[in-house]
């Protein structure tokens, strides 16, 4: 089965990675299809054995454009017309959107892949912007073979689409053991990392990195915003390493004392937000420092994994920073209880069971809608494990 990843990302995004590497291990014959947006920048990127076909077109601070949305559309469609897969997996909705009307031309199953919905994530617009993405939304999920929600909370939003919704969470490939029994050494370290940008907590974080006094800020990822690029990464508290692999990443992590998962309130995307950093934090021991709005922070205070501050509460997040030289002697046992949190259902190895039986049952039900093409004989193996993600 030849199956097509669509995003609008260079192949650096750790889901996308995990995704093609686990397909294509698999036997499934993944491409992966893309837009680098930052040519000439240093970038990690494994897809496996899955083929990488990238459009490059740069734009201020890897921002989307018009232009460049058009140019991608354009890039897909070729792409599609040469490969002619049997299923395209899209990240988000817009891009689905994007080639729905492709099907049965160029392709025969549309799967969309949610990281974020649309109309979640602009939920703070004005109505007529909301209610024109909600019917795009409500367009793509009708239209889609099958859906992908990220955890248990969005899936209960996918609502009547939930029959054909699997969960595929933002776990880790588990890194063993080791990291998370290498301790930090020398000041106090945070780890920010991922998408970085003023509505990730970087202001707060670094108000309150000054105020505790010898606290250093380790940091790795995309700086999407002036904020970020010009402020956060140029504060002398800051050490960047640039794009890292997912391995490197967890590294980076593990020598630090807490990873920051911030999420400015001011959406429902960011409220419902189930970030893969809180799973890659668990993987190697080390506690989470989120903001209180985030749902899953309930789940992280509960289950003493971390601390929860308000969005906006620099003090509260200060005396934090301030406790965590101090809590090295405990590193040890939270590390060991975390572990066993993350090895008790959040793996990677889980979700690849749900995505093999996802696109092997979708092989399984021939040619889409006005598909005229043959069915290609798929080399993967059947999972006996039903589908379906874990919840928290």
């Amino acid at each position: 089965m030849r199956i097509a990843i669509i995003h609008g990302n260079d192949g650096s995004d750790v889901r996308i990675g995990k995704t093609c590497r686990s397909l294509s291990s698999m036997g499934f014959d993944v491409h992966f299809i893309g837009w680098d947006r930052r040519p000439g920048q240093a970038k990690a990127i494994d897809l496996g054995r899955a083929a990488r076909d990238v459009m490059t077109h740069p734009t201020p601070l890897g921002r989307a454009t018009l232009a460049g949305q058009l140019r991608f559309a354009r890039h897909v469609a070729r792409a599609l017309g040469r490969l002619r897969p049997d299923a395209a997996c899209c990240v988000n909705e817009d891009c689905a959107l994007m080639v729905l009307g492709l099907r049965g031309l160029f392709y025969r199953r549309l799967v969309c892949d949610v990281f974020d919905a649309l109309a979640d994530r602009h939920s703070g617009r004005s109505w007529p912007l909301r209610w024109l993405l909600r019917a795009v939304s409500e367009i793509v999920r009708t239209g889609a073979d099958r859906l992908i929600a990220t955890d248990a909370a969005r899936f209960e939003r996918f609502g009547r689409f939930r029959h054909k919704t699997v969960i595929v969470e933002n776990v880790p490939e588990d890194p063993g053991p080791a990291l998370a029994q290498t301790l930090p050494t020398g000041p106090a370290k945070v780890y920010a990392a991922g998408t970085l940008t003023a509505g990730r907590g970087l202001s707060q974080l670094l108000q309150a990195a000054d105020r505790a006094g010898d606290v250093e800020i380790v940091s790795a990822g995309w700086p999407y915003d002036a904020f970020a690029a010009d402020t956060f990464l140029a504060h002398p508290r800051v050490t960047f390493h640039g794009i890292v692999t997912a391995r490197e990443s967890l590294a980076l992590a593990a020598g630090c004392d807490a990873v920051l998962c911030y999420y400015a309130p001011t959406s429902t995307n960011n409220l419902y937000a189930s970030p893969n950093k809180v799973h890659d934090a668990l993987s190697v021991g080390r506690p989470v420092l989120i903001n209180a709005e985030v749902r899953v922070s309930r789940w992280v205070v509960r289950n003493r994994l971390g601390w929860a501050c308000p969005y906006d509460d620099v003090e509260s997040l200060t005396a934090v920073l301030a406790s965590l030289a101090d809590r090295r002697a405990q590193l040890p046992a939270f590390a060991a209880r975390a572990r066993r949190t993350f090895l008790a259902g959040r793996t990677w190895t889980r979700m690849e069971a749900v995505l093999r039986d996802l696109y092997t049952g979708l092989s399984r039900q021939g040619p889409g809608p006005g598909s005229g093409m043959p069915k290609r004989r798929t080399t993967a193996r059947r999972s006996r494990r039903p589908s379906g993600g874990t919840r928290l």
